[in-house]
């Protein structure tokens, strides 16, 4: 990779190389993160692919049930806030 071992010239007034040095360390760091990051997704991209399909559409319907659950729920909340407050 071009970014592990870019070397920039120096110059008179130039840019100070151990603060360039130091931002490009971070810069690796992270782009070796996002590399993991995105081979671990790949990963779990085909395990849903080859298995997932069944579990997905029942958890799924799980999910939706379980959502109007809590949106009921802070609804019913946020009503009993309101009344609090109004009195």
């Amino acid at each position: 990779m071009e970014i592990f071992n870019k070397d920039f010239k120096q110059s008179l007034r130039g840019y100070d190389i151990e603060e360039v040095n130091k931002f490009l360390d971070q810069v690796i760091a992270s782009y070796e993160d996002v590399l993991q990051e995105n081979e671990y997704l790949k990963e779990e991209i085909k395990k849903l692919k080859s298995g997932g399909k069944k579990v997905s559409q029942t958890t799924g319907r799980n999910a939706a049930v379980k959502n109007d659950d809590v949106i009921n729920d802070i609804l019913a909340r946020l009503d009993r806030l309101e009344k609090i407050v109004l009195r």
